[in-house]
């Protein structure tokens, strides 16, 4: 290291400062990077639990019906050349949840339309577990996490664009099946 005597000595020094410099901006931009995650995940968390029933059974239905709820108007198909027909099956994930298959005939999942113009055979899904909304769906497979303890109903209807309901002979087309939960 040169000495204070020295020709380089300033120039040593000023390259030891932008060293330190930059080592305290990587260590400031760590520490906000990190920070940034502990509220990101802490406000994630937060949510999750609130989500989540008290007793461990699954989802708090009533928080998430509440938050995703839309009024029930209906669409009839009756005129429509090709009707669409609504069948579901669901399979226990071998890792956890269930694994919900929403099989459609003369209907697309469209979310890029959602909201927007209705078009024939296009929309989305709603997705109920004992008469309560659970969320919507835009494809043909969904995973449950988990639910309640013991017999339950899980449904699914299915939606225009603008969010009303496809009724067929006056009746919401809705296909249900019943799991036990243990």
């Amino acid at each position: 290291m040169p000495n204070s005597k020295s020709p380089n000595w300033g120039a040593s020094r000023l390259q030891a400062d932008k060293r330190t410099t930059a080592s305290r901006a990587k260590t400031s931009d760590l520490l906000v990077a990190f920070l940034s995650g502990a509220l990101l995940g802490g406000a994630v968390c937060w949510g999750w639990i609130a989500l989540w029933s008290s007793d461990g059974g699954g989802p708090n239905l009533e928080i998430v019906s509440r938050q995703m709820s839309h009024g029930e108007k209906l669409m009839s198909v009756d005129d429509w050349v090709a009707k669409p027909d609504l069948n579901i099956e669901i399979l226990a994930d071998p890792v956890g949840g269930w694994n919900l298959n929403i099989i459609t005939k003369n209907f697309t999942f469209d979310a890029a339309a959602a909201g927007y113009e209705n078009m024939q055979g296009h929309g989305h899904a709603h997705i109920y577990v004992n008469g309560n909304k659970l969320s919507r769906a835009y494809s043909d497979w969904h995973h449950i996490p988990k639910l309640p303890l013991g017999r339950n109903e899980v449904s699914v209807s299915l939606y225009a664009n603008d969010h009303s309901g496809l009724s067929l002979a006056g009746k919401k087309i809705t296909s249900s099946v019943f799991v036990v939960s243990k």
